[in-house]
C-alpha cells in the first residue's frame, strides 16, 4: 500500500466534524438501550428537556415520562437533589448516592450549555446496588476479622480472677512490646474494676522476651503497685531471667516465685495475715 493509499484509509476513520453528532447519538443510544443507567437534562428552569434510560424500568417510570415537567416540583421531597441542580446550574459538577425503590442510586450532576449559550444541567444515574452490597460485605468481613483479633488477643492473655481480689495473668509465647503494651492496659482495667490486691504475672509459658519489653514488666509491677495491689512475678525461665541481668534492671522490690502455684499459696497467706490483723482488738497484747 502507497504512502496516499495509507493516508486515504486512514482518513476514513477519523472522526471527521460532520460526523461526530451521529456517532455521539449512535453511542448514547447503545448505553442508554443497555446499560442501567438514567440520563436527564433540565434547563434553567428546571424543566425536562431530556428522559431516557434503561435504568429508568426499575423505577417503573417510562423514558420521557417527564418531559416538561419540573424537576424542583417532582424532587421537592429530595433536597439534596435539588441542590445538586442548582449548584450544576452555577457552573458546578456535584455528585450524590441515594436509596430508592430499594436500590442504591449513584448521579453525577454536570453543568453544560445548549446551542444558544443557554446554561442547563445533565444528569447521570447509575445502578450502584451491586457496588455497594459488595462494600457493605467488605465493611463486614473487616468487621468479623477485627472481632476475631480481638478474640484471639483476649485469648492469648487471658486476665483470670482467681480467688477474692486476687487476679492472674498467665502469658504464653514470645511477649514483644505491642503486646506487653496492650496487657499492661487490660491488667490495670482488670486491678481497678476487680478492686484487686495481688495481681500474678505468670510467664511459665512465655518463650522468650525482647530488651524492652522486659523493661515493661517491671513498669507494669510498678503501674500495679501505684493502684494499691501488689505485682508478683511467677515462672520466670532461665533465658528470660538472663535477659533481665543482662538489661541491669533492678529486680529488688519485685516478688518473685517459682510458679503459679507458690504465687497463689503467697497471695492468700497474706491476706489471711492481713485479715487477722484487721480483725484483731487494738489494745491486744502483743504475742
Amino acid at each position: 500500500m502507497t504512502g496516499d493509499e495509507t493516508s486515504a484509509a486512514g482518513a476514513e476513520i477519523r472522526n471527521e466534524p460532520e460526523a461526530k453528532l451521529g456517532e455521539a447519538a449512535l453511542l448514547l443510544r447503545a448505553i442508554l438501550d443497555n446499560l442501567p443507567v438514567a440520563v436527564c437534562r433540565y434547563d434553567r428552569e428546571g424543566i425536562f428537556r431530556f428522559h431516557d434510560g434503561k435504568g429508568l424500568e426499575v423505577s417503573g417510570i417510562r423514558p420521557g415520562e417527564h418531559l416538561g415537567k419540573n424537576v424542583y416540583e417532582l424532587y421537592a421531597g429530595a433536597p439534596g437533589a435539588v441542590e445538586s441542580i442548582q449548584k450544576a446550574l452555577a457552573g458546578k459538577a456535584s455528585h450524590m448516592v441515594t436509596e430508592a425503590h430499594g436500590l442504591t442510586w449513584e448521579t453525577w450532576f454536570v453543568p453544560v450549555r445548549d446551542d444558544r449559550g443557554e446554561p442547563g444541567v445533565v444528569s447521570i444515574t447509575m445502578d450502584a446496588t451491586a457496588a455497594r452490597q459488595r462494600e457493605v460485605e467488605l465493611q463486614n468481613k473487616l468487621m468479623l476479622i477485627e472481632k476475631q483479633q480481638d478474640v484471639i488477643r483476649d485469648l492469648s492473655t487471658p486476665i483470670i480472677e482467681v480467688w477474692d481480689k486476687v487476679l492472674t495473668l498467665p502469658m504464653v509465647g514470645v511477649v514483644d512490646s505491642l503486646r506487653i503494651s496492650e496487657v499492661m492496659d487490660n491488667l490495670l482495667t482488670a486491678v481497678v474494676n476487680k478492686d484487686a490486691r495481688y495481681a500474678i504475672l505468670d510467664l511459665t509459658g512465655v518463650d522468650a522476651v525482647d530488651t524492652q519489653t522486659a523493661g515493661y514488666l517491671i513498669e507494669m509491677i510498678k503501674a500495679i503497685r501505684l493502684l494499691g495491689a501488689e505485682g508478683i512475678i511467677t515462672g520466670i525461665r532461665a533465658n528470660v531471667a538472663q535477659t533481665m541481668i543482662a538489661l541491669g534492671l533492678d529486680l529488688s522490690s519485685v516478688t518473685t516465685v517459682g510458679n503459679l502455684r507458690a504465687g497463689l499459696k503467697l497471695c492468700m497467706r497474706r491476706m489471711a495475715a492481713a485479715d487477722q490483723a484487721s480483725s484483731a482488738p487494738a489494745n491486744a497484747p502483743a504475742k
